[in-house]
């Protein structure tokens, strides 16, 4: 290697030392600040959760040297057993040169194919159907409250999972693995600690893109929920 080409390779490797990666920022505002307890941004992809900061004063929050090219979700955690989760609802454009949405056929095709696939948990609540004629996400509130395996007195299995589907031809298929299937939460909890979630998930906290082009993403007004027990959706705009 001539003296020219070694100048170069320690060049570049000192300009990787010292410019640091570029980063992201999610940022708004909540309006009551000092009940937040924590807050999360979340690639549910990658399984990697990264810490932000909310003013108390100003409710102004920000979560910032996020990856770029990368999807999050926010969580704010809210009095004793309240959380605000952003669910990520984005899918691909189908292949009609005018975007065509999902008929009411396609929602009771879903409906019916997604009971018979649920065959662990003995209740299935769907959320919500979203998507296009051609690919389509649900979200699904699920327990077993009946025996189970190594179950310990008075406990259930909780899940909340987001399934894809698409339909290449005449047939709903359901998508495997990567992001096209996000566990949102699933535990072996306790009834009685159940019973006290307040869960509210919110597709306007979800689905945050941060690329080379958008490194910043400034999400506005986030209203906090009601403290009020049970999983629901909260959809429209944040502040409803």
């Amino acid at each position: 290697m001539s003296s020219a080409n070694v100048f170069l390779c320690v060049l570049c490797v000192l300009c990787g030392e010292i410019l640091p990666s570029r980063a992201g920022t999610i940022s708004g505002t909540v309006d009551k600040p000092e009940a937040v307890t924590k807050l999360t941004a979340i690639n549910r992809a990658a399984d990697k959760r990264f810490p932000g900061v909310v003013d108390a004063k100003t409710g102004k929050f920000t979560v910032k040297d996020l990856p770029l090219e990368a999807t999050y979700d926010l969580l704010f955690e809210f009095g004793n057993h309240g959380l605000l989760e952003g669910v990520n609802f984005n899918v691909p454009h189908s292949d009609y040169e005018i975007e065509q949405p999902m008929s009411k056929d396609d929602v009771k095709t879903l409906t019916e194919q997604i009971k018979t696939l649920n065959q662990f948990e003995n209740n299935v609540e769907i959320l919500t159907i979203k998507g296009n004629i051609q690919h389509a996400k649900v979200l699904l509130n699920k327990t077993r409250t009946t025996p189970f395996v190594n179950q310990v007195p008075g406990e259930m299995i909780w899940r909340v999972e987001v399934w894809a589907f698409e339909k290449p031809e005449e047939t709903w298929v359901k998508e495997q693995g990567g992001d096209l299937f996000a566990v949102l939460h699933r535990e072996r909890i306790q009834k009685t600690e159940f019973d006290k979630k307040s869960v509210t998930l919110d597709p306007t906290l979800g689905g945050v893109r941060l690329t080379d082009k958008q490194e910043n993403v400034e999400l506005g007004k986030v209203v906090l929920p009601s403290n009020e027990p049970g999983v629901r959706l909260r959809q429209g705009t944040k502040d409803k």
